[in-house]
């Protein structure tokens, strides 16, 4: 009321006059659009009682019944939990159009079939809403090969369910045995958003993987010989909850527990093989975060910001040491604290995306600037990694290494299809003041960044989202670089 009030043009002590009225009412119903509600002034007149005082009469639009159409398998509590209009509440466009998009975000739904039908021919002043959508695949097994940047060809096996019985449970089971040595990796990937129905997440999963680093382009081998390649075998587990606070907060904690076998990952001989860098012990770690995110699409966003922040304190055992680090300093319990953000905002100049259709092609400028900082003493493993497909392209993944991170991100994506865009891009960053250099890749103790540039290709498809970048670095050599998933 008192909103209303103040942006009146009349005032008490004037004479009442019809333009004024006018212009009042006028005033009134674009205050509701501008918060995002709908509303009609049917009544701005002087009171028969008492003709000194003016009585505007206003009809909110509210809504009446909501529902959904188009949803075979999953559960209609799903949808209660994903949509936060209220039958009988006060219409407003924004909320409804974030409860479209938080839908769109679950991947359990064709892209663009996603529609909302507002009818007001039911009964005046109130609106009856309905998401018709169509259910997309969300059970998958797979076998095949699998062409990836750090672990060149492999063979994979991959199980996995993102609408668990429609319940919005994921559950993943992979298996992956590379041509590159080093053993088989496996894990097993458990996530209920709505845990005991409520707006907490519970993620929990148990693995041994093994992890290639230093790879220098798509499918291409590591600059050492096999005998010296550097790998790790990670077996562990992790567990965390999240919890939503608000629409586009979250805060959550995690705890990870590995043990960690560096180079000689294949070798049951229990003998080392002298080889490139050999660190091998156990990590345990709590982790806190909170995450602001008010993009319009998590997948595809065009418009909006991502913050996160990361304080993981941590303790490790080193229990081996050899090949090119054989300080025996490292030997014992450490305790180290990893501290990171994140930020990432987007821009466009076309229309924001509509509640017609919350998932339109739009072209994206699109910013991300990341920063990490380790205190304490961490192995060679637990450090900050930068180069590659995720971070600075044109480089081999995972170049530099060091205590200390900084890269920024920035492309611009114009779609050519809806689920097909073409990308330019531009990375700036690095890593130091961690380990020294070795013979294939120098390090630096100060700060320095690299530049690396270039295009790429990115496809959503029913498995998820695809890229596939041309970078060049500094030196002006071109790597290609694939990724599945998206880069931010």
């Amino acid at each position: 009321t008192e909103d209303i009030l103040k942006i009146l043009t009349v005032s008490p002590g004037q004479v009442f006059n019809l333009n004024a009225a006018t212009q009042s009412t006028r005033a009134i119903e674009d205050l509701y659009v501008r918060r995002g509600f709908f509303a009609r002034v049917i009544g701005f007149a002087p009171s028969t009682e008492s003709p000194g005082t003016i009585v505007i009469t206003i009809q909110e639009l509210r809504v009446g019944t909501v529902s959904v159409q188009g949803n075979r398998q999953t559960k209609d509590w799903v949808f209660r939990r994903l949509i936060r209009t209220r039958s009988g509440e006060a219409f407003n466009g924004e909320k409804w159009g974030k409860d479209l998009r938080r839908i769109a975000n679950t991947g359990w739904f064709e892209p663009g079939t996603i529609r909302s039908v507002e009818n007001t021919e039911n009964e005046e002043g109130k609106v009856d809403l309905t998401v018709e959508l169509r259910e997309t695949r969300t059970g998958n097994f797979t076998v095949g090969l699998q062409v990836d940047p750090a672990s060149s060809l492999a063979g994979v096996i991959r199980l996995s369910e993102t609408n668990l019985y429609g319940t919005g449970q994921s559950v993943g089971l992979d298996f992956l045995q590379t041509t590159r040595g080093g053993g088989a990796s496996i894990g097993l990937d458990y996530t209920n958003p709505f845990f005991q129905h409520t707006d907490t997440t519970f993620s929990a999963s148990v693995y041994s993987r093994v992890l290639y680093r230093f790879n220098n382009a798509l499918g291409a081998n590591v600059p050492i010989t096999n005998d010296d390649q550097y790998y790790e075998r990670r077996t562990g587990a992790s567990v965390g909850f999240s919890r939503l606070m608000s629409d586009d907060l979250s805060m959550g904690l995690s705890l990870r527990y590995e043990d960690v076998r560096t180079n000689n990952s294949g070798n049951n001989s229990g003998q080392q093989t002298g080889g490139f860098i050999q660190q091998d012990g156990r990590i345990a770690a709590l982790s806190f975060g909170g995450t602001l995110d008010t993009r319009d699409l998590a997948v595809d966003a065009s418009r909006g910001a991502y913050t996160r922040f990361e304080l993981e304190p941590g303790i490790s055992t080193i229990t081996r040491v050899g090949g090119l680090f054989t300080d025996s300093s490292l030997l014992g319990t450490k305790a180290f604290a990893k501290g990171s953000v994140e930020y990432r905002r987007y821009f466009t100049s076309q229309p924001p995306r509509g509640r017609q259709d919350p998932e339109a092609p739009r072209r994206v400028l699109a910013v991300r600037l990341r920063y990490g900082g380790i205190a304490g003493t961490v192995p060679f493993f637990e450090q900050y990694f930068a180069g590659g497909a995720n971070t600075i392209r044109g480089y081999d993944e995972d170049r530099f290494w060091g205590k200390q991170q900084l890269v920024t991100n920035v492309e611009y994506r114009y779609p050519l299809q809806r689920s097909f865009n073409i990308i330019g891009f531009v990375d700036y960053g690095g890593a130091w003041g961690g380990y020294g250099g070795t013979p294939d890749f120098d390090q630096s103790s100060k700060f320095k960044l690299h530049l690396g540039y270039g295009l790429g290709l990115s496809f959503r498809t029913p498995l998820g989202p695809i890229r596939l970048d041309y970078g060049i670095n500094e030196d002006g050599k071109g790597r290609a670089h694939f990724l599945i998933g998206t880069a931010f």
